[in-house]
């Protein structure tokens, strides 16, 4: 087992310009590479359970600000639809990889992690960062029905560090 794990570096090339999806992306990104010290070799399968867990519920959480900032700001019909369809794709695969442990079946740290990172960073440079453009060309409207993130396990702190 190849224990090395390339964790990603926030860069300023990652902001969308958008304080709360580029704040809530630093905590994935954080929750991420805290997951991946916490996957060790020997992490049992309820450990293992609970990083994926608590990833998912933040990830839903910053998925819900997204899709809320979408709607209040009238982001194109087709690109919204798109940006929705890559949050279910996402959250589909995950469900699967839930229960695929759950039921015992074999998922290496790496394969886990590698498509946990792609996702994530593909997502930002590829989908999140266009949505960052349109709602800073157009005046950003907030939505104040955007909710307060879901409290975790403590297994996985998330808060961002500087830099």
């Amino acid at each position: 087992m190849n224990d090395q794990y390339n964790s990603i570096t926030w860069v300023e090339n990652m902001l969308t310009g958008v304080a709360s999806i580029d704040e809530q992306h630093q905590i994935l990104v954080n929750m991420l590479n805290m997951a991946a010290i916490q996957l060790t070799a020997g992490s049992s399968r309820l450990q293992i359970e609970e990083i994926i867990r608590d990833l998912m519920s933040y990830a839903l959480y910053h998925f819900d600000t997204e899709e809320e900032l979408m709607v209040a700001n009238a982001y194109p019909l087709e690109a919204q639809n798109k940006h929705f369809e890559e949050h279910r794709n996402f959250s589909a695969t995950v469900a699967q990889l839930q229960s695929d442990i759950k039921q015992g079946k074999l998922i290496t740290r790496e394969e886990l992690l590698s498509f946990l990172k792609g996702w994530l960073i593909s997502h930002i440079f590829d989908t999140d960062k266009q949505l960052g453009k349109f709602l800073l060309a157009s005046e950003l409207r907030t939505t104040d029905s955007i909710t307060d993130p879901p409290e975790t396990s403590g297994a996985n702190p998330a808060a961002p560090s500087a830099g």
